[in-house]
Protein backbone atom coordinates (compact mmCIF):
# COMPACT_ATOMS: atom_id res chain seq x y z
CA UNK A 1 0.00 0.00 0.00
CA UNK A 2 1.74 3.41 -1.18
CA UNK A 3 2.51 5.95 1.96
CA UNK A 4 -0.61 8.50 1.84
CA UNK A 5 2.80 11.33 2.24
CA UNK A 6 3.51 11.05 -1.03
CA UNK A 7 0.63 12.36 -2.66
CA UNK A 8 0.93 15.22 -0.58
CA UNK A 9 2.25 18.71 -1.30
CA UNK A 10 3.44 21.33 1.21
CA UNK A 11 4.07 24.74 0.50
CA UNK A 12 6.32 25.54 3.52
CA UNK A 13 6.41 29.48 4.74
CA UNK A 14 9.49 30.73 6.60
CA UNK A 15 10.96 34.08 6.81
CA UNK A 16 14.56 32.02 7.55
CA UNK A 17 16.14 29.38 5.57
CA UNK A 18 19.17 27.31 4.20
CA UNK A 19 22.07 28.71 3.70
CA UNK A 20 21.30 30.87 7.35
CA UNK A 21 22.10 28.32 9.88
CA UNK A 22 18.03 27.87 11.01
CA UNK A 23 15.99 24.75 12.62
CA UNK A 24 13.62 25.23 9.33
CA UNK A 25 15.97 23.66 6.62
CA UNK A 26 16.05 20.19 8.75
CA UNK A 27 12.07 20.48 9.08
CA UNK A 28 11.82 20.41 5.21
CA UNK A 29 14.32 17.92 4.62
CA UNK A 30 12.70 15.64 6.93
CA UNK A 31 10.12 15.91 5.45
CA UNK A 32 11.21 15.35 2.24
CA UNK A 33 12.90 12.75 3.32
CA UNK A 34 9.06 11.09 4.53
CA UNK A 35 7.73 11.18 0.91
CA UNK A 36 6.20 15.06 1.34
CA UNK A 37 6.41 17.20 -1.49
CA UNK A 38 7.61 20.43 -0.41
CA UNK A 39 8.55 23.81 -1.77
CA UNK A 40 9.34 26.30 0.30
CA UNK A 41 8.55 30.30 0.01
CA UNK A 42 11.24 32.61 1.56
CA UNK A 43 13.26 35.47 1.96
CA UNK A 44 17.11 35.95 0.55
CA UNK A 45 19.44 35.04 3.69
CA UNK A 46 21.05 37.81 5.36
CA UNK A 47 21.28 36.46 8.99
CA UNK A 48 22.96 36.87 11.32
CA UNK A 49 25.32 39.27 9.51
CA UNK A 50 22.69 41.85 8.57
CA UNK A 51 23.81 42.08 4.90
CA UNK A 52 22.44 40.04 2.05
CA UNK A 53 24.76 36.99 1.38
CA UNK A 54 27.06 36.68 -1.55
CA UNK A 55 25.47 35.20 -5.01
CA UNK A 56 22.28 37.18 -3.30
CA UNK A 57 20.76 40.49 -3.89
CA UNK A 58 17.89 42.21 -1.83
CA UNK A 59 15.80 42.74 -4.63
CA UNK A 60 16.29 38.80 -5.83
CA UNK A 61 12.76 36.67 -6.39
CA UNK A 62 14.22 33.84 -8.05
CA UNK A 63 13.29 30.14 -7.37
CA UNK A 64 16.44 27.64 -6.74
CA UNK A 65 16.40 23.96 -5.99
CA UNK A 66 18.02 22.49 -3.53
CA UNK A 67 20.11 19.75 -3.23
CA UNK A 68 18.07 18.08 -6.29
CA UNK A 69 15.74 17.56 -3.51
CA UNK A 70 12.69 20.73 -3.30
CA UNK A 71 12.11 24.24 -5.06
CA UNK A 72 13.03 27.56 -2.72
CA UNK A 73 10.91 30.40 -4.09
CA UNK A 74 13.06 33.91 -2.93
CA UNK A 75 11.22 37.32 -2.60
CA UNK A 76 12.88 40.51 -2.33
CA UNK A 77 14.62 41.32 1.58
CA UNK A 78 14.76 44.22 3.69
CA UNK A 79 18.29 43.26 5.15
CA UNK A 80 18.05 43.71 8.99
CA UNK A 81 20.78 45.13 9.69
CA UNK A 82 23.00 44.21 12.95
CA UNK A 83 21.31 45.62 16.09
CA UNK A 84 19.23 48.05 14.59
CA UNK A 85 15.25 47.41 15.59
CA UNK A 86 14.23 49.74 12.95
CA UNK A 87 15.76 47.66 10.42
CA UNK A 88 14.83 44.29 11.95
CA UNK A 89 11.29 45.98 12.03
CA UNK A 90 11.16 46.64 8.15
CA UNK A 91 13.03 43.58 7.62
CA UNK A 92 10.04 41.79 9.24
CA UNK A 93 7.04 43.82 7.32
CA UNK A 94 8.91 43.48 3.80
CA UNK A 95 8.65 39.91 4.59
CA UNK A 96 4.74 39.92 4.77
CA UNK A 97 4.21 42.36 2.29
CA UNK A 98 6.96 40.81 -0.10
CA UNK A 99 6.32 37.28 0.85
CA UNK A 100 2.31 37.56 -0.09
CA UNK A 101 2.51 39.00 -3.46
CA UNK A 102 5.19 36.94 -4.97
CA UNK A 103 3.83 34.14 -2.95
CA UNK A 104 0.54 34.66 -4.85
CA UNK A 105 1.74 35.23 -7.96
CA UNK A 106 4.90 32.91 -8.57
CA UNK A 107 2.75 30.15 -6.90
CA UNK A 108 -0.35 30.81 -8.44
CA UNK A 109 -0.69 27.63 -11.32
CA UNK A 110 1.12 25.37 -8.13
CA UNK A 111 -1.49 22.86 -6.43
CA UNK A 112 -0.54 22.16 -2.60
CA UNK A 113 -2.79 20.46 0.03
CA UNK A 114 -1.13 22.13 2.75
CA UNK A 115 0.32 25.39 3.92
CA UNK A 116 2.48 24.97 6.70
CA UNK A 117 4.34 27.91 8.33
CA UNK A 118 7.11 27.60 10.40
CA UNK A 119 6.07 30.48 13.04
CA UNK A 120 9.98 31.79 14.85
CA UNK A 121 9.73 35.36 15.69
CA UNK A 122 7.73 36.65 13.98
CA UNK A 123 4.35 35.55 14.27
CA UNK A 124 2.73 37.89 11.60
CA UNK A 125 4.69 36.02 9.17
CA UNK A 126 1.12 33.38 9.37
CA UNK A 127 -0.22 36.39 7.39
CA UNK A 128 1.31 35.20 4.20
CA UNK A 129 -0.19 32.05 4.70
CA UNK A 130 -3.51 33.25 5.92
CA UNK A 131 -4.53 35.11 2.47
CA UNK A 132 -2.76 32.50 -0.02
CA UNK A 133 -5.15 30.10 1.88
CA UNK A 134 -7.98 32.63 1.27
CA UNK A 135 -7.17 32.69 -2.27
CA UNK A 136 -6.51 29.14 -3.07
CA UNK A 137 -8.67 27.76 -0.20
CA UNK A 138 -5.29 25.87 1.00
CA UNK A 139 -5.48 24.04 4.41
CA UNK A 140 -3.10 26.58 6.76
CA UNK A 141 -1.24 24.79 9.69
CA UNK A 142 1.48 26.66 11.59
CA UNK A 143 4.28 25.56 14.09
CA UNK A 144 3.92 27.95 16.41
CA UNK A 145 8.19 28.23 17.78
CA UNK A 146 7.68 31.76 20.06
CA UNK A 147 4.86 33.17 21.85
CA UNK A 148 4.10 36.86 21.31
CA UNK A 149 3.82 39.22 22.62
CA UNK A 150 4.89 37.23 25.64
CA UNK A 151 8.27 36.66 23.91
CA UNK A 152 8.73 40.18 23.30
CA UNK A 153 8.21 40.97 27.31
CA UNK A 154 10.51 38.51 27.90
CA UNK A 155 13.24 40.44 26.07
CA UNK A 156 12.04 43.77 26.84
CA UNK A 157 11.69 44.72 23.39
CA UNK A 158 8.33 46.46 23.92
CA UNK A 159 7.15 47.80 27.64
CA UNK A 160 4.24 50.01 26.44
CA UNK A 161 1.17 48.02 27.28
CA UNK A 162 -1.42 49.41 24.75
CA UNK A 163 1.28 48.20 22.00
CA UNK A 164 1.36 45.03 24.07
CA UNK A 165 -2.22 44.69 23.88
CA UNK A 166 -2.36 44.97 20.65
CA UNK A 167 -0.22 42.68 19.21
CA UNK A 168 -1.93 40.09 21.82
CA UNK A 169 -5.24 41.07 20.13
CA UNK A 170 -3.38 40.30 16.52
CA UNK A 171 -1.71 37.36 17.45
CA UNK A 172 -4.74 35.86 19.01
CA UNK A 173 -6.80 36.44 15.43
CA UNK A 174 -3.65 34.91 13.98
CA UNK A 175 -4.36 31.56 15.74
CA UNK A 176 -7.88 31.67 14.55
CA UNK A 177 -6.59 31.81 11.05
CA UNK A 178 -5.93 28.51 10.98
CA UNK A 179 -7.42 25.28 10.63
CA UNK A 180 -4.35 23.54 12.22
CA UNK A 181 -1.97 24.45 15.56
CA UNK A 182 0.97 22.92 16.21
CA UNK A 183 3.11 23.79 19.61
CA UNK A 184 6.42 22.85 20.28
CA UNK A 185 6.27 21.94 23.57
CA UNK A 186 3.36 20.99 25.87
CA UNK A 187 3.31 23.95 27.60
CA UNK A 188 2.80 25.24 24.67
CA UNK A 189 -0.01 23.52 23.42
CA UNK A 190 -1.86 24.58 26.72
CA UNK A 191 -1.42 28.29 26.17
CA UNK A 192 -2.54 28.12 22.78
CA UNK A 193 -6.29 25.87 23.33
CA UNK A 194 -6.74 28.49 25.78
CA UNK A 195 -5.89 31.16 23.35
CA UNK A 196 -7.47 29.52 20.10
CA UNK A 197 -10.33 27.30 18.84
CA UNK A 198 -8.55 25.36 16.77
CA UNK A 199 -7.27 21.81 17.35
CA UNK A 200 -3.84 22.04 19.02
CA UNK A 201 -1.24 19.01 18.50
CA UNK A 202 2.17 18.89 20.29
CA UNK A 203 5.20 18.00 17.73
CA UNK A 204 8.84 18.66 19.37
CA UNK A 205 11.58 19.90 17.05
CA UNK A 206 13.24 18.00 15.06
CA UNK A 207 17.12 16.84 15.62
CA UNK A 208 19.45 19.18 13.56
CA UNK A 209 20.75 16.97 10.64
CA UNK A 210 24.30 16.32 10.02
CA UNK A 211 26.47 14.60 7.66
CA UNK A 212 27.47 11.50 8.59
CA UNK A 213 31.08 11.72 9.14
CA UNK A 214 33.34 9.77 11.71
CA UNK A 215 35.33 11.59 13.70
CA UNK A 216 38.63 11.13 15.27
CA UNK A 217 37.92 11.50 18.53
CA UNK A 218 40.14 13.73 20.17
CA UNK A 219 41.46 13.64 23.85
CA UNK A 220 41.01 17.00 25.95
CA UNK A 221 43.75 17.95 28.44
CA UNK A 222 40.47 19.70 30.23
CA UNK A 223 36.74 18.89 30.26
CA UNK A 224 35.12 20.46 27.26
CA UNK A 225 32.11 22.24 27.68
CA UNK A 226 30.67 23.20 24.15
CA UNK A 227 27.34 25.81 23.47
CA UNK A 228 26.68 25.69 19.80
CA UNK A 229 23.96 27.95 18.09
CA UNK A 230 22.61 31.53 18.80
CA UNK A 231 24.07 34.01 20.80
CA UNK A 232 20.91 36.35 21.46
CA UNK A 233 18.86 38.00 25.04
CA UNK A 234 16.81 34.52 25.28
CA UNK A 235 20.28 32.74 25.95
CA UNK A 236 21.53 34.90 28.16
CA UNK A 237 24.83 33.18 28.12
CA UNK A 238 26.15 36.23 29.92
CA UNK A 239 25.36 33.65 32.76
CA UNK A 240 27.96 30.59 31.84
CA UNK A 241 30.59 34.02 31.38
CA UNK A 242 29.73 34.79 35.15
CA UNK A 243 29.93 31.39 36.53
CA UNK A 244 33.56 30.65 34.61
CA UNK A 245 34.92 34.03 36.48
CA UNK A 246 34.52 31.89 39.49
CA UNK A 247 36.24 29.13 38.45
CA UNK A 248 39.61 28.43 39.66
CA UNK A 249 43.00 28.99 37.52
CA UNK A 250 43.79 24.93 38.18
CA UNK A 251 39.93 23.97 37.46
CA UNK A 252 40.82 21.88 34.40
CA UNK A 253 37.74 22.68 32.26
CA UNK A 254 37.66 24.46 28.66
CA UNK A 255 34.18 26.40 27.86
CA UNK A 256 33.91 26.84 23.89
CA UNK A 257 31.52 28.67 22.53
CA UNK A 258 30.25 28.62 18.98
CA UNK A 259 27.84 30.99 16.70
CA UNK A 260 26.92 34.42 16.06
CA UNK A 261 24.01 36.87 17.58
CA UNK A 262 23.02 40.15 18.94
CA UNK A 263 24.94 39.41 22.36
CA UNK A 264 28.20 38.02 20.42
CA UNK A 265 30.14 41.55 20.83
CA UNK A 266 28.77 42.33 24.25
CA UNK A 267 29.89 39.22 25.91
CA UNK A 268 33.47 39.22 24.27
CA UNK A 269 33.91 42.73 25.62
CA UNK A 270 32.56 41.00 29.23
CA UNK A 271 35.40 38.64 28.95
CA UNK A 272 37.98 41.11 28.35
CA UNK A 273 37.44 43.34 30.91
CA UNK A 274 37.01 40.02 33.62
CA UNK A 275 39.80 38.25 32.18
CA UNK A 276 38.08 35.58 32.08
CA UNK A 277 40.44 32.34 31.49
CA UNK A 278 38.23 29.25 30.69
CA UNK A 279 35.76 30.76 28.05
CA UNK A 280 36.66 31.15 24.16
CA UNK A 281 34.35 32.01 21.42
CA UNK A 282 34.64 30.78 17.86
CA UNK A 283 31.99 32.51 15.92
CA UNK A 284 29.72 31.22 13.33
CA UNK A 285 31.24 27.65 11.65
CA UNK A 286 30.27 24.64 9.13
CA UNK A 287 27.43 22.28 10.65
CA UNK A 288 30.46 19.68 9.78
CA UNK A 289 32.64 21.88 12.04
CA UNK A 290 30.38 22.11 15.53
CA UNK A 291 29.62 18.66 14.53
CA UNK A 292 33.33 17.17 15.04
CA UNK A 293 33.15 19.97 18.43
CA UNK A 294 30.19 18.16 19.82
CA UNK A 295 31.33 14.64 19.47
CA UNK A 296 34.85 15.68 21.19
CA UNK A 297 33.08 17.79 24.24
CA UNK A 298 32.45 15.98 27.10
CA UNK A 299 29.24 17.97 27.79
CA UNK A 300 26.80 19.62 25.88
CA UNK A 301 25.91 23.69 27.80
CA UNK A 302 22.31 25.00 27.06
CA UNK A 303 21.09 28.45 28.94
CA UNK A 304 17.84 30.18 28.56
CA UNK A 305 16.82 33.71 30.20
CA UNK A 306 15.02 34.13 33.17
CA UNK A 307 11.37 34.59 32.06
CA UNK A 308 8.56 31.82 32.46
CA UNK A 309 6.91 32.44 28.85
CA UNK A 310 10.73 31.84 27.94
CA UNK A 311 11.11 28.52 29.61
CA UNK A 312 8.12 27.18 28.58
CA UNK A 313 9.78 26.36 24.89
CA UNK A 314 11.94 23.30 24.50
CA UNK A 315 15.13 24.94 22.84
CA UNK A 316 15.51 23.20 19.49
CA UNK A 317 19.27 22.67 20.11
CA UNK A 318 18.15 20.25 23.27
CA UNK A 319 16.59 17.59 20.38
CA UNK A 320 20.29 17.89 19.08
CA UNK A 321 22.15 17.55 22.22
CA UNK A 322 20.50 14.63 22.81
CA UNK A 323 20.75 13.24 19.57
CA UNK A 324 25.19 12.99 20.17
CA UNK A 325 24.70 11.68 23.08
CA UNK A 326 26.16 13.73 25.48
CA UNK A 327 25.65 14.86 29.09
CA UNK A 328 23.64 17.88 29.66
CA UNK A 329 24.68 21.31 31.69
CA UNK A 330 21.79 23.73 31.37
CA UNK A 331 20.49 26.98 33.26
CA UNK A 332 17.16 26.88 32.30
CA UNK A 333 13.68 26.33 34.27
CA UNK A 334 10.29 25.15 32.85
CA UNK A 335 10.10 21.87 29.76
CA UNK A 336 14.07 21.62 29.54
CA UNK A 337 14.40 21.39 33.30
CA UNK A 338 11.60 18.99 33.39
CA UNK A 339 13.37 16.89 30.62
CA UNK A 340 16.79 17.44 31.34
CA UNK A 341 16.36 15.99 34.89
CA UNK A 342 13.89 13.44 33.83
CA UNK A 343 16.39 11.58 30.82
CA UNK A 344 19.38 11.62 33.55
CA UNK A 345 21.32 13.48 31.54
CA UNK A 346 23.28 15.78 33.32
CA UNK A 347 22.12 19.01 35.81
CA UNK A 348 20.28 22.06 35.44
CA UNK A 349 20.48 24.97 37.55
CA UNK A 350 17.67 27.61 37.30
CA UNK A 351 18.11 30.26 34.93
CA UNK A 352 20.49 33.21 35.04
CA UNK A 353 22.01 31.64 38.48
CA UNK A 354 25.38 31.91 38.09
CA UNK A 355 26.36 30.28 41.59
CA UNK A 356 24.48 27.01 41.45
CA UNK A 357 25.76 26.89 37.91
CA UNK A 358 29.59 27.46 38.85
CA UNK A 359 28.63 24.33 41.27
CA UNK A 360 27.24 21.97 38.53
CA UNK A 361 30.14 22.76 36.48
CA UNK A 362 32.66 21.82 39.04
CA UNK A 363 30.27 18.78 40.11
CA UNK A 364 30.39 17.46 36.51
CA UNK A 365 34.23 17.69 35.89
CA UNK A 366 34.59 16.11 39.56
CA UNK A 367 33.02 12.98 37.61
CA UNK A 368 34.52 9.91 36.78
CA UNK A 369 34.22 8.30 33.52
CA UNK A 370 31.62 5.55 33.66
CA UNK A 371 29.42 7.96 35.26
CA UNK A 372 30.15 10.98 32.35
CA UNK A 373 29.55 8.03 29.75
CA UNK A 374 26.03 6.48 31.80
CA UNK A 375 24.90 10.30 31.04
CA UNK A 376 25.25 10.43 27.61
CA UNK A 377 23.68 6.83 27.40
CA UNK A 378 20.55 8.71 29.02
CA UNK A 379 20.94 11.49 26.37
CA UNK A 380 20.82 9.64 23.70
CA UNK A 381 18.06 6.76 25.20
CA UNK A 382 15.84 9.88 25.85
CA UNK A 383 16.26 10.77 22.38
CA UNK A 384 15.72 7.19 20.72
CA UNK A 385 12.25 7.48 22.91
CA UNK A 386 10.89 10.60 22.22
CA UNK A 387 12.75 13.52 19.65
CA UNK A 388 13.61 10.90 16.97
CA UNK A 389 13.09 11.87 13.51
CA UNK A 390 10.99 8.67 13.20
CA UNK A 391 8.77 9.60 16.12
CA UNK A 392 8.40 13.03 15.02
CA UNK A 393 8.01 12.30 11.37
CA UNK A 394 5.19 10.09 12.58
CA UNK A 395 3.12 12.40 14.44
CA UNK A 396 2.91 15.14 11.66
CA UNK A 397 1.81 11.78 9.64
CA UNK A 398 -1.59 12.13 11.56
CA UNK A 399 -1.98 15.72 11.08
CA UNK A 400 -1.05 15.79 7.27
CA UNK A 401 -3.24 13.18 5.66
Amino acid sequence: MKDKSQKQKILFICQNFWPENFRSTDVVNNLVNSGYQVEVLTSNPNYPEGKIYNNYSWYNFKSEVYKKKFLIHRVPTIPRGKSNYLLIFFNYLAFIIFGTIFGLIKLKNKKFNYILVFASSPIFQVYIGFIIKFFRKIKLITWVQDLWPENLIALNIIKNKILINLINYFTNQIYRFNDILIAQSKSFQNILIKRSNKKVFYIPNYAEIFNKKVFKKKINKKFTIVYGGNIGKAQKLLTILKSAKKLKETDMVDIKIFGDGIEFTKLKIFKKENNIKHVNFYGKVSKDKILKEYKNSDALFLSLAKDKFLNYTIPAKLQTYFSIGKPIIASAGGEAKKIILSSGSGYCSPPENEFLLHKNIIKLINLNKKTIKKLGKNSEKYYKQNFSNKIITKMFKKILI
